[in-house]
């Protein structure tokens, strides 16, 4: 699967996520390597089977903020896809694609087929640079309230994705909570 198709699959996600106080609670896919440790407040579970990721983990607030938009409360969903192509490039030749204007370029555009794209940011984690944007869905219920917070890392091992949804009115006040939840995930390498 070339990293142009997997980005297509990550923003099908994306949509689909859209549609679809206490201590926090841990979860970790042994197989893949994926897992995750949120924040006080949040719990992660595994995951409903999905045709974009091998290994899916949902992740909750348990006190309702920030809102989650979709009807199973649900706020994001945490991802990993394999890559094989990916085993041949050092941990150097990822940062330094991620760090191309006509990659980040392409990442838009793959998620400007569902919705309008704004604030696209490299993030430094495990050591990898990744990509974070927003996103204002172009369908779905009450998409124009709508904005998805999506961060993307490639490894050696595969694409990790974390895709959180919120509403407008909440998403400054998440983006901090998103991106300490971002920090506590484990990307297999």
């Amino acid at each position: 699967m070339t990293m142009t198709r997997s980005l297509r699959l990550s923003a099908a996600l994306a949509v689909t996520l859209f549609a679809g106080g206490a201590a926090a609670q841990s979860y970790g896919d042994s197989a893949s390597g994926l897992s995750v440790s949120p924040p006080a407040g949040f719990k992660a579970e595994a995951g409903k089977a999905h045709p974009q990721f091998e290994v899916t983990i949902d992740i909750s607030s348990k006190t309702g903020a920030p809102k989650a938009v979709n009807a199973a409360g649900q706020l994001c969903t945490l991802g990993f896809k394999s890559a094989t192509q990916n085993a041949q490039l050092t941990r150097e030749a990822i940062n330094e694609q991620m760090a191309k204007p006509e990659w980040q370029q392409l990442y838009r555009e793959m998620f400007e087929t569902i919705g309008t794209v704004s604030d696209l940011k490299l993030f430094e984690h495990q050591g990898f640079a990744g990509v974070e944007l927003i996103v204002t869905p172009k369908a779905g219920p009450n998409a124009q309230n709508v904005r998805m917070f999506t961060s993307t890392l490639e490894t050696a091992k595969g694409r990790t994705a974390l895709i959180c949804a919120t509403d407008q009115a909440s998403l400054a006040a998440a983006l901090p909570q998103f991106k300490a939840l971002r920090a506590t995930i484990h990307a297999p390498e």
